[in-house]
């Protein structure tokens, strides 16, 4: 099975892939762990100069979380207090990252997606790119860490 997340350096660019193609590129709680951990790893190391964040397939940057597994990762209080702090942090060493990040935005970009391209410094979209938040379809409703960023980018009203 590949990694759900890559991150490939090119000199002084360092690219962190949404690599689920198959689920296009739908975010599991590893994966919420793994972005985390890269970006804060990435903005420690001083001869990174870029962070492009993009996911693999072409058809989609990603379509937020991998709703699949929330019958056993959030099926409780306690699941979705943990699921959320693991996204959360990750989300956060986004925000408070010292390089600056870039997404590179293809296909689906809605949920999870849109909130860790709407953190990034720069969003270039091709024109296949498509934003949401589709989230009340489930009867769930977007945190503040979430939905920050794009009230910060387009105003509250």
């Amino acid at each position: 099975m590949a990694e759900p997340l890559l991150v490939e350096r090119a000199g002084d660019i360092a690219t962190v892939v949404l690599n689920r193609p198959d689920k296009l590129n739908a975010l599991t709680k590893p994966m919420w762990r793994m972005l985390g951990e890269s970006v804060a790893a990435l903005a420690a190391d001083d001869a990174v100069r870029c962070i492009v964040l993009r996911g693999a397939g072409g058809k989609a940057f990603s379509p937020g979380n991998d709703i699949s597994e929330f019958a056993t990762e959030r099926s409780n209080p306690a699941q979705a207090r943990d699921y959320g702090k693991l996204m959360h942090a990750a989300l956060a060493a986004l925000r408070d990252c010292r390089t600056p990040t870039v997404a590179a935005i293809e296909g689906i970009c809605v949920g999870g997606g849109m909130e860790i391209a709407a953190l990034c410094d720069l969003r270039i979209c091709g024109r296949s790119s498509r934003f949401g938040a589709p989230i009340k379809n489930l009867g769930l409703v977007m945190a503040y860490p979430e939905i920050g960023a794009l009230i910060d980018l387009v105003g509250r009203t």
